[in-house]
């Protein structure tokens, strides 16, 4: 699932969320910054430090549906240390969450009995 990152109206970045936490209702993946992000802006974590909640102003917008996701959003910036960075929605609705990721492999997997029917 590809989403867009804005502060207001630039654009922070993309990502594409290939893995998820499906009783959380977590999702994440590589985050790929614009030339406008600014990890002392927009960064939760930097390296190993927590530097606060820089999420709060972030809006992720859902590519495949072009709405906004009604989630939490944390940035992970380990560029430094040649990990890059990681993008990771926290989902506020669960039917949200399944709505949209419901086929996607980590859900089948962590629920294989909605394949059967039951």
């Amino acid at each position: 699932m590809q989403v867009r990152i804005y502060e207001g109206e630039m654009l922070v970045g993309t990502a594409v969320l290939e893995h998820l936490d499906p009783p959380m209702g977590v999702a994440f993946g590589p985050f790929s910054p614009s030339d406008r992000y600014n990890r002392d802006a927009h960064a939760n974590m930097i390296e190993d430090e927590y530097v606060g909640d820089r999420g709060r102003s972030l809006v992720a917008i859902l590519a495949q549906h072009n709405t906004p996701a009604e989630a939490s959003i944390a940035i992970e910036d380990w560029s430094a240390s040649k990990l890059g960075v990681q993008l990771t929605l926290f989902f506020k609705e669960g039917q949200t969450f399944v709505a949209v990721f419901a086929t996607h492999p980590d859900y089948r997997a962590y629920y294989p009995h909605l394949d059967s029917g039951s």
